[in-house]
């Protein structure tokens, strides 16, 4: 049986990590959730609801390892028109960065929150590793 824990692998308190381990998700995907809706109610109530998580969830025991996935929510460096979040969120989730991309610009244009979220992707969201050269690159 899967359980809820705070995770080893933290940046704040732990809940993020550990409610990304439970869903079988990048934690990346549930801190940027979490900035999104502390952002929309004011940070006080989101702030107070995560404090309240961090003493609820118990700690992770010695050894626990957590099983799940490789994928990895980065910037894409291949698929990008201005910083790689709408190609990365795309090759995340398996689909076109074009529907990522147009809901983005539905967001800002309808909703008014759509570049405060692409904002809080562009800084939570890790960039793809740069690629390392390998070999002999002298030339005779």
């Amino acid at each position: 049986m899967k359980q809820l824990y705070i995770s080893s692998d933290k940046k704040f308190l732990g809940v993020c990590g550990g409610l990304a381990d439970y869903l079988n998700v990048d934690p990346t995907l549930i801190r940027i959730a979490v900035t999104c809706l502390a952002i929309y109610t004011a940070i006080i109530p989101a702030l107070i609801v995560y404090v309240v998580l961090s003493f609820v969830f118990p700690q992770q025991p010695e050894g626990y390892t957590v099983v799940g996935s490789d994928k990895k929510l980065i910037k894409s460096q291949k698929n990008k028109k201005i910083s790689g979040v709408c190609g990365g969120l795309a090759e995340y989730f398996g689909i076109d960065a074009t529907i990522i991309r147009l809901i983005f610009a539905l967001c800002v244009l309808f909703i008014g929150f759509g570049l405060a979220i692409y904002i809080v992707c562009l800084a939570l969201m890790p960039s793809e590793p740069e690629q390392i050269i390998t070999g002999n690159n002298n030339v005779n």
